[in-house]
């Protein structure tokens, strides 16, 4: 017969064991979350999901947008497995799958298919197989400052379709206005990224800047690109729009009262709603006489890290993001951009409208069509990584006075040697 002291502490080895099994049992997996957003946007779909799966916790951590490239490239090309799951920039998935940077979904094209348009699922895909889920789209308004247009004596352009002013139309208007008082007349939010920018071109017939196969030879020195660039130059060396602004600071330019007419996307009507004394209405892009009209679209697509140290938990999460219409919403709760969830859209694009009664109803109509007609993509291709670095230089030396054909030529060469090297 055992001792008492051998059985209590027989006892005690199986009380400590049951227990260090249930702790094991009850731990929560912590997903790790890189995205270039502020906490508080994606904190109501974190809540969200964590509710559904109280045995996963995410960890958000934000970097700025202009280093979230290199922080991807650092640590999940070092296969770092503290990264579970990141935001995608729609137009990056090309690069980033061919680098092997995202874990391959296509357990979920159809579903994501039953819930996305074609435009929202082609940007996530590469060579027939999808590296990213859907999560947000994007696109463009023209808001304008009432006061500044009732000075100079402007009617207020309209919200429909054949409404749409030119560039020249709203040039002219620009310069009343700032006849009328206002500092500046027009300008873009991104005032020298290719995202904003890429409307010019495209609207005057100048193309994306990127053709051939896989959108892999340069092709911005033709003369509509000339043309748009020389356009977009005047508008500084005229002083209708600021040299010397950052694009993080563009919107204050507008919410201080400053700019008559002003190109920006949806998650703007907050701080323009909250900034005391702002009248301001809603239009649509301007277009080029003879053109089309186009705005820019995509925008954050949600990938997996293939070197996912929980990547069951992560497809959970990612499902959760852009399948489930539910977390859909969440996910713009405190963003106000499009969610690609189709469901999520209809309740998104009602509680636009509700946010201002004098707006809303102007930016649901503009914002549906805008969607479904006059959006364009930008260019799908394995070097839209290096394409949109360099463009973004060549737009910041044409807006502060360089030569608008040297500087594209300067570009062009620059993208032959470097697009080559990646073919």
């Amino acid at each position: 017969m055992r001792s008492l002291r051998t059985r209590v502490g027989l006892l005690l080895l199986a009380t400590s064991m049951i227990a260090a099994s249930g702790a094991a049992f009850a731990e929560q997996v912590t997903l790790n979350f890189l995205t270039a957003e502020k906490d508080e946007t994606v904190a109501p779909v974190i809540a969200g999901f964590e509710k559904l799966h109280p045995d996963i916790k995410v960890v958000h951590t934000t970097v700025p947008f202009d280093s979230m490239n290199a922080t991807i490239e650092a640590r999940v090309g070092g296969q770092d497995s503290s990264i579970d799951v990141f935001l995608v920039d729609s137009p990056r998935v090309p690069a980033m799958a061919n680098r092997g940077y995202l874990m391959n979904l296509n357990e979920f094209r159809d579903a994501a298919d039953k819930v996305s348009n074609d435009v929202a699922m082609g940007v996530v895909s590469w060579k027939g197989d999808m590296y990213a889920l859907p999560l947000w789209t994007s696109t463009q308004l023209m808001y304008y400052n009432k006061d500044l247009l009732d000075k100079a004596g402007i009617p207020y352009p309209g919200a429909k379709e054949e409404d749409r002013l030119t560039y020249d139309q709203v040039v002219d208007l620009a310069k009343k206005a700032q006849a009328a008082g206002a500092k500046f007349g027009f300008l873009p939010e991104q005032i020298d990224r290719y995202y904003q920018l890429q409307p010019l071109f495209e609207s005057i017939g100048g193309g994306s800047g990127l053709t051939g196969p896989d959108n892999l030879t340069p092709d911005i020195t033709n003369p509509k690109w000339i043309e748009a660039a020389e356009f977009y130059s005047s508008l500084f060396k005229d002083g209708i729009a600021p040299r010397g602004v950052p694009n993080d600071q563009m919107s204050s330019v507008f919410t201080s009262g400053d700019v008559a007419f002003y190109i920006g996307g949806p998650w703007q009507f907050r701080p323009f709603n909250a900034a005391e004394g702002l009248k301001y209405g809603v239009a649509p892009v301007p277009y080029f006489k003879g053109g089309k009209p186009v705005v820019p679209t995509d925008s954050w697509a949600v990938g997996i890290s293939p070197y996912a140290a929980h990547p069951d938990e992560a497809k959970k999460f990612v499902e959760y993001m852009s399948i489930n219409p539910e977390g859909a919403l969440l996910s713009v709760a405190n963003n106000p951009i499009p969610p690609t969830n189709e469901e999520a859209y209809k309740t998104y694009i009602d509680g636009i409208a509700a946010l201002n009664p004098d707006v809303g109803p102007a930016a649901k109509e503009i914002m549906t069509y805008e969607l479904a007609k006059n959006s364009v993509s930008r260019p799908r291709s394995i070097g839209y990584v290096a394409f949109e670095e360099i463009m973004n230089r060549a737009f910041s030396d044409i807006r502060n006075g360089a030569d608008v054909t040297t500087t594209l030529q300067q570009a062009q060469d620059q993208l032959n040697s470097t697009l080559a090297r990646i073919q």
